[in-house]
């Protein structure tokens, strides 16, 4: 082997361990960056869970605002049923306090 042949074959062998410890080095950051995005992930899962759950929570808070609604029209259709009703010699009585209660919690006023 000659001179040059020699240097050669170092300049090879330095060229690759070269490559070797840049490819050891890529290897420690592709293993971060997969950690990374296994977190990420998650974290996306949970967001989606989370928007999920909030318009499950107003899909259930407009169900409960529409049943109130209904509940509070039905109850004044009752009330004014209540009211038309003919009592002859009772119409004039006072309203029981514990209707009166009642008639408040749903905004009508009990007449007087």
């Amino acid at each position: 082997m000659n001179q040059m042949t020699l240097w050669a074959l170092c300049a090879a062998l330095l060229a690759c361990l070269g490559l070797a410890g840049a490819l050891w080095w890529q290897s420690g950051t592709v293993s971060d960056l997969t950690a990374e995005n296994g977190r990420l992930t998650r974290g996306l899962a949970a967001m989606q869970l989370q928007a999920d759950q909030s318009r499950l929570a107003a899909n259930v808070a407009a169900a409960r605002a529409t049943r109130a609604s209904l509940m509070t029209i039905e109850a004044n259709a009752t009330i004014e049923a209540i009211r038309n009703l003919q009592l002859g010699e009772c119409a004039d009585a006072p309203i029981d306090p514990d209707l009166a209660v009642i008639l408040g919690r749903r905004n009508v006023q009990p007449e007087n």
